[in-house]
C-alpha cells in the first residue's frame, strides 16, 4: 500500500513541476515580470494524508489580482509595493516624485480597479493561471489517471503477494 501511495505522490510532484513551469512561461509571455517576485514565489507541493494525496500550489497574494484584475473600491494597493514597481520600471528616480506617483496610482486603482485590458501586443494580460490550467487539463487528467492505474496495480500485486505468502506460511493451497 505504501508503494502505491509513494508512486501517486511522485506523479503528483511531477505534475506540480510542469504546472509551475507552464505558469512561469505564461506570466513571462504576458509581460508580468517587472520584479520577478510573482514568478519566484510560485511553489507546488504534495500533501499526503492516510487516504488521500493533494497537489496544491501557492504564489504571493497579489498574484490573484494579476490573474483576475482588481475591482474598484477594493483594499488599497500597498504604497511600498507600488514604489518598488515604479523604481523597477524606471519611470522616475526622484524619491519624492516616486512617492507621489505611487499615491496617484494607488488612488486610481482604488477608484477604477485594474481591468487588465488587452496589452499592447493585442493579447490578454490576465488569466495566466486560468489559461494555463485549462491548456494543461488534458495532460493533467491523463497523468493522474495513469498514476492511479499504476497505484491500483501495485495494490493488487501486493494483495496477491501477501495472500500467497499467507497461504504458504499456513499451508493453504495457493
Amino acid at each position: 500500500m505504501l508503494e502505491a501511495k509513494e508512486k501517486i505522490n511522485e506523479s503528483l510532484k511531477i505534475i506540480g513541476a510542469y504546472i509551475k513551469e507552464a505558469l512561469i512561461v505564461e506570466l513571462a509571455l504576458q509581460g508580468h515580470n517587472a520584479t520577478g517576485t510573482l514568478i519566484n514565489s510560485i511553489t507546488t507541493n504534495v500533501l499526503s494524508a492516510p487516504n488521500a494525496s493533494i497537489l496544491f500550489g501557492e504564489f504571493v497574494y497579489y498574484g490573484r489580482f494579476v490573474d483576475t484584475g482588481r475591482r474598484p473600491g477594493a483594499r488599497r494597493v500597498p504604497i511600498d509595493a507600488l514604489i518598488k514597481w515604479i523604481k523597477q520600471k524606471g519611470f522616475e528616480s526622484d524619491a519624492k516624485k516616486i512617492r507621489g506617483m505611487a499615491f496617484a496610482i494607488q488612488k486610481t486603482i482604488f477608484e477604477k480597479g485594474i481591468s487588465t485590458p488587452q496589452s499592447w501586443k493585442g493579447e490578454s494580460t490576465k488569466d495566466f493561471m486560468t489559461k494555463t490550467l485549462k491548456n494543461l487539463e488534458p495532460q493533467i487528467t491523463k497523468d493522474i489517471e495513469t498514476a492511479a492505474e499504476q497505484g491500483i496495480e501495485l495494490i493488487i500485486d501486493n494483495m496477491i503477494r501477501e495472500t500467497r505468502s499467507f497461504a504458504t506460511k499456513y499451508g493453504f493451497a495457493a
